[in-house]
């Protein structure tokens, strides 16, 4: 017993972790078919960023699975239908299990100590907690009030102050507008959050849920997320990847999906056959035949054709 809750030490039984990214978007999607059951997310990504070395820390298990269970209550809580359509359970759960996967790595290449791996963890696992769908209000709001519920949670867990004030800050960083300095975990943190956003089936299903989130909250222009020339700008201000992400196929994923929309304007005939020439041309086509175009021009370009 750890704080009056059951923390199974023993090694648990899990797949071998993702490596690459077709084989996450596979694991996310399979996921997707059931409940988001996030403290179950939490703890998985815990056990995979630490690996052998969890026994000697239990806290840090024990706060994973408390701050996913934090954002379960948190997205049920809302009426049906109402939980935000993009910053919902699944995609809390999805960003910590990709930090784990991508933490797990950077431990063994021994870039990173467990401790800071499992600082990743907690961090992405609670990085929106309490986010109600709406963008207003000072840049880094909606991170610091997730920084500050899940510091709280991970000090209550057992995780010693200074660890805790270490998730709080990385999850500060989150901020997408923030500059990050060279330290390895914000970069993994920003790259962890976009995973699912950058896989080039569920990428799109997260355009058109953030596009309803910010339709919902009567954002100005919320359909241009999930637009050819929406996805286009997403994947040119992708940061760089890190060597973890360049193994784990994130920068050739992203420079594939850019080269699919000059085949797509090959495609489509077109004398200009910049990708921001295609997004448009593509924009103007019936959704359904813009994607199949799309998808053909990606399958030719991640076949090196």
């Amino acid at each position: 017993m750890y704080h009056g809750v059951l923390v199974a030490l023993t090694p648990s039984i899990l797949p071998a972790a993702p490596a690459s990214l077709a084989e996450a978007e596979a694991y996310f999607l399979a996921r997707r078919a059931g409940p988001p059951d996030a403290a179950a997310a939490g703890e998985a990504a815990m056990r995979w960023a630490l690996g052998d070395a969890l026994p000697a820390w239990p806290a840090l298990l024990h706060a994973a699975q408390a701050i996913g269970a934090a954002v379960e209550r948190h997205g049920a809580g809302f009426p049906p239908g109402a939980e935000p359509a993009y910053h919902d359970r699944h995609h809390q759960a999805e960003a910590g299990l990709a930090m784990g996967w991508l933490c797990g790595a950077a431990r063994a290449a021994g870039l990173l100590s467990a401790e800071q791996a499992g600082i990743g963890v907690l961090a992405m696992a609670g990085h929106d907690l309490l986010h109600d769908g709406t963008e207003t209000g000072p840049p880094g709001r909606l991170e610091a009030q997730s920084a500050a519920a899940t510091a709280a949670i991970a000090a209550a867990s057992g995780v010693v102050p200074a660890t805790a004030a270490l998730v709080h800050d990385l999850i500060l960083s989150t901020e997408f507008t923030r500059p990050l300095g060279p330290e390895l975990l914000p970069h993994l943190a920003r790259e962890a959050d976009l995973m699912g956003s950058l896989c080039p089936v569920l990428g799109w299903r997260l355009s058109e849920a953030l596009a309803a989130e910010r339709r919902a909250a009567g954002h100005p222009a919320p359909d241009h997320v999930a637009s050819f020339a929406g996805r286009l700008g997403f994947l040119h201000i992708l940061p760089t990847a890190t060597p973890i992400g360049v193994g784990f196929g994130l920068e050739a994923a992203g420079r594939a999906q850019i080269a699919a929309f000059g085949r797509a304007a090959q495609r489509l005939g077109l004398i200009d056959t910049a990708p921001d020439a295609a997004a448009a041309a593509l924009d103007r086509l019936p959704r359904d035949q813009a994607r199949a175009l799309y998808d053909a021009a990606l399958a030719q370009s991640e076949g090196g054709a």
